[in-house]
C-alpha cells in the first residue's frame, strides 16, 4: 500500500492491458478488493457513510445533515496519520430504509467509489456491514442492539468477524434498565408484551436471549398475545388480553405511529396501566408530541440528551453544547441519535488515525478492534466489548414529561451508567 504509485507507474502498458482484462473475469467483488485498491487516489481517505435519510427510519437520520457538516469542517485540514498528509471525503448514501437498496449502495461504495472505512446506521438491519465483511472493508455500525446485529450475519458473540465492528446497547442492558425503573413503584408485577415482527423485534422479544429472560428471572408475570407486523394499525386483540389478565405494565418495540395507535385504542377501551415503557417509540419528540399530554409519565430507554457529561473527541463540544449547536443551527429539537451518531464519526475518524495506514483495510481493521475513544456518549471499548467486534454503549432509563405544552426527557435510572446524574424520580402514569 505504501508502493501505491510506483506501481502503477511500473506496469508495461501491454502487460496492464493483459493485467486488467484478467482482473475483469475474476468478477465484481475481485476487481476492486486487496490490491487493486492501489488504483484509487493514496491521497485521500474515502469514508462511505449510509443511513435510512427517507423512508419510515427517517428519525434516525434526522441530525445526519448537520452531523456531517460539523465532521467535514473538523476535517478541512485533512489527516497526517504515520507521518503522511490526507485529504478526506465523505460519501453519503440514503438507504431509504430499505435493507436492499442499503446492500446496493454499501457495494456501489466498496466496488465503484473504493471507500477506505464505512460508516452506517443499522436500524433497519446489518445488510451494510454484511457486504463489508464479504469485500474485506472496514465497517462500524450502530443504532440497533449487537444482538440484532451480529446475529442475522450468522456471527458467534465469542468469534466475531474480521472487518465489521458495531456499538450500541444490548438487548439485556434496556431490559434491566426497564426493570430498574419498574421496581421503583408498587405493581402487581404482570407485563404486557408487544413485539414488532421484524429482526429488531424478533431479538428483543425472543424468549430465552432477549428482554422477557430478565424479566422473568426478575420475578415478573409475562403476558404475550403474539408478535405484531410493522405498520400493524390495530391492537385490540392485545389490549382485550392485557385488561382481562390485570397488566399492570407495558413494554415491546413499536414504531411511533404504531405506538400512537396502541395508546389511542387502549384509552377507548378504557385500558389504563401503571406503566407504560415502550422501545423506540418514544425516542423522538415528534412521536412524543402526537400523543400529547397522554405521553406524560411514559417511559424509555435512553441513548443520549445533553445531560450526558461527555464531551467530542472531533469538536470539543459537551453534550449540552453540542445539543445548542444543533437547536440554533437547524431551528429543531434535538434527538437522541444526534448524539449517537456524531459518535459513530468520532469512532471512525479515531480507528483511521490509531491505523497508522488508512489505506490498509486490515491495518484499519486491527485498529479498531483494540480501539478505546472518549466519544460524546461516553467511552466506546470495542477491546473489551460484550462480545467480539463490539463496544457497548450507555444507556439510562427515563420518562417525559409535558409541562406547560412542551415535551422534556428526564433521566430516572442510572445503574447501568452511574456517572450520568439522575434528573428525576420515576412515577407512575
Amino acid at each position: 500500500m505504501k508502493h501505491e504509485k510506483n506501481t502503477r507507474s511500473c506496469v508495461p502498458s501491454q502487460g496492464r492491458r493483459d493485467f486488467l482484462k484478467t482482473t475483469a473475469a475474476l468478477g465484481t467483488v475481485a476487481a476492486f478488493s486487496g490490491s487493486l485498491k492501489a488504483f484509487a487516489s493514496s491521497d485521500v481517505i474515502r469514508i462511505g457513510y449510509v443511513s435510512p435519510k427517507s423512508g419510515p427510519f427517517a428519525p434516525f437520520a434526522k441530525a445526519d445533515d448537520f452531523i456531517i457538516e460539523q465532521v467535514r469542517q473538523s476535517l478541512a485540514g485533512g489527516l497526517t496519520i504515520g507521518g503522511k498528509h490526507y485529504d478526506v471525503e465523505i460519501l453519503v448514501r440514503d438507504d431509504q430504509s430499505s435493507t436492499d437498496r442499503a446492500s446496493n449502495q454499501a457495494a456501489d461504495l466498496i466496488n465503484s467509489e473504493e471507500v477506505d472505512l464505512m460508516l452506517a446506521q443499522v436500524s433497519i438491519g446489518p445488510s451494510v456491514p454484511q457486504q463489508c465483511e464479504l469485500n474485506g472493508v472496514p465497517c462500524i455500525s450502530t443504532m440497533g442492539p449487537w444482538e440484532a446485529w451480529m446475529f442475522p450475519m450468522g456471527g458467534k458473540p465469542d468469534v466475531g468477524f474480521q472487518y465489521a465492528y458495531h456499538f450500541f446497547w444490548g438487548v439485556f442492558d434496556i431490559a434491566r434498565v426497564y426493570e430498574g425503573m419498574w421496581s421503583e413503584i408498587p405493581t402487581n408485577k404482570k407485563v404486557g408484551m408487544l413485539w414488532s415482527n421484524d429482526v429488531p423485534g424478533l431479538a428483543m422479544g425472543d424468549a430465552e436471549h432477549g428482554m422477557p429472560a430478565v424479566f422473568k428471572a426478575a420475578g415478573y408475570e409475562l403476558i404475550e398475545v403474539g408478535k405484531f407486523p410493522v405498520g400493524a394499525d390495530d391492537f385490540t386483540a392485545h389490549i382485550q388480553a392485557f385488561k382481562k389478565e390485570g397488566v399492570d405494565i407495558v413494554t415491546g418495540l413499536f414504531n411511533p405511529p404504531e405506538w400512537a395507535t396502541f395508546v389511542a385504542q387502549s384509552h377507548q377501551m378504557d385500558f389504563k396501566p401503571k406503566i407504560m415503557t415502550p422501545a423506540k417509540a418514544l425516542l423522538f419528540p415528534s412521536g412524543v408530541e402526537t400523543l400529547g399530554q397522554s405521553a406524560d409519565r411514559m417511559s424509555t430507554e435512553i441513548w443520549w440528551t445533553p445531560a450526558y457529561p461527555f464531551s467530542s473527541s472531533l469538536t470539543g463540544q459537551t453534550a449540552e453544547q453540542l445539543s445548542n449547536t444543533y437547536m440554533n443551527q437547524t431551528g429543531q429539537a434535538w434527538t437522541q441519535p444526534l448524539g449517537v451518531a456524531h459518535a459513530l464519526f468520532e469512532a471512525g475518524i479515531q480507528a483511521l488515525k490509531n491505523s497508522g495506514d488508512p489505506k490498509n483495510p486490515d491495518a484499519v481493521a486491527e485498529a479498531i478492534g483494540s480501539m478505546q475513544v472518549d466519544s460524546v456518549i461516553g467511552r466506546l471499548d470495542f477491546a473489551n466489548g460484550p462480545a467480539k467486534n463490539v463496544s457497548g454503549m450507555r444507556v439510562v432509563g427515563g420518562q417525559w414529561r409535558i409541562e406547560a405544552g412542551k415535551p422534556e426527557i428526564m433521566i430516572t435510572d442510572n445503574q447501568m451508567a452511574p456517572e450520568i446524574p439522575v434528573q428525576r424520580t420515576f412515577e407512575s402514569l
